[in-house]
């Protein structure tokens, strides 16, 4: 897959590019020139927790729900809503 100077993604092969003619697939933030305006946001912000949990000042609990609610992970997985954090003590 290669990007168009517009941000178009399509495929080449053999040197010859070709349109995508299937779904983006699973893409949170879009793709290409439309692509979200959070996403740099939400990438240091995570980058920014993923180091703070490294440094321990993070822990995460498994909580104790008796039918925890399922979230989507990606197109196709669900994941039970029974982990949070809390300050390291």
């Amino acid at each position: 897959m290669t990007n168009s100077a517009f941000g178009a993604a399509h495929s080449v092969v053999d040197g010859r590019a070709y349109p995508v003619c299937d779904a983006a697939g699973y893409a949170p933030f879009g793709f290409g020139y439309r692509r979200c305006a959070g996403e740099q946001l939400t990438t240091e912000f995570l980058k920014e927790f993923l180091r703070t949990a490294w440094r321990g000042e993070v822990e995460f609990v498994r909580l104790d729900l008796e039918h925890p609610e399922k979230l989507p992970v990606s197109p196709r997985t669900l994941i039970d809503d029974n982990i949070g954090f809390q300050r390291a003590r």
